[in-house]
């Protein structure tokens, strides 16, 4: 399904799985990132050079749904009833997208996949100590882990030094978009050793707990946003519109070429 142009697979987390060991660039598109990319071509470009694009946000498995009418006004007949009903029944919304794999989520089965090979990994970015205390928090989850090491350095070339001298195979960037996805694209190339790196947004605070996540039945529901927004009112109205309100709003009327 494609979205302000961006194509994104409808997969499931097994059939992800079983591609890693062919991927090496791994992003994950949200409302917020696509709403991004549709504005800055120079984003939605680098987008595109990812390997393996993740369904992240349940806005991506509604409004893939409602796409699927022809027209534009039907689609926005429908937006709200739909938004509605997908709080309650997720299966009928499931036909072109038929999972959401959140970055956070999947980066402990990438951890557990490396962990398997023998693999040694890096994680990069996030605030002060944050990446290490995620690396402490994996090695003592994942006891095989072989850790290449942590840094919060900002994207730019002492990163990249840092990254390539200790020859990680498997790196986890925690810059947020579109920082993550521009760092990545202009230093691949140079990370001969790193088999696979993975753009992860904010997972780092999700992993070390200085974040909690929604309850699981919130999550289920579809309704994390809410959580967050109990949680920081001020900080994430602004996010928390983009994603619930104005990417549906925008997609159902967005003619894709």
């Amino acid at each position: 399904m494609k979205f302000f142009g961006l194509e994104i697979p409808g997969v499931t987390r097994d059939q992800v799985l079983k591609k890693l060991d062919s991927v090496r660039v791994i992003y994950t598109p949200n409302p917020e990132i696509l709403l991004e990319a549709r504005k800055d071509k120079k984003f939605l470009r680098v987008l595109k050079k990812a390997d393996l694009l993740l369904p992240d946000g349940n806005g991506l498995q509604l409004v893939s749904t409602i796409k699927r009418f022809p027209s534009k006004w039907l689609r926005a007949f429908f937006l709200f009833p739909c938004m509605f009903t997908y709080i309650f029944f997720k299966k009928p919304f499931k036909m072109v997208i038929p999972e959401i794999i959140h970055g956070s989520d999947f980066m402990k089965t990438v951890v557990d996949w490396a962990e398997l090979r023998g693999y040694s990994v890096f994680f990069l970015g996030a605030a002060p100590g944050v990446a290490q205390k995620t690396a402490e928090v994996f090695q003592k989850r994942n006891p095989q882990l072989k850790v290449a090491g942590s840094s919060h350095l900002n994207p730019g070339k002492d990163a990249l030094n840092l990254v390539k001298e200790s020859k990680a195979q498997v790196v986890f960037v925690a810059y947020g978009a579109p920082k993550q996805e521009f760092w990545i694209h202009d230093s691949i190339q140079k990370l001969k050793q790193t088999k696979l790196i993975m753009g992860v947004g904010g997972s780092f605070d999700f992993i070390t707990g200085d974040v909690k996540r929604a309850p699981r039945f919130m999550r289920r529901l579809g309704l994390e946003w809410l959580w967050r927004l109990m949680l920081e009112p001020k900080k994430r109205a602004g996010r928390i519109y983009n994603a619930t309100i104005k990417f549906p709003i925008i997609s159902v009327f967005y003619d894709e070429k």
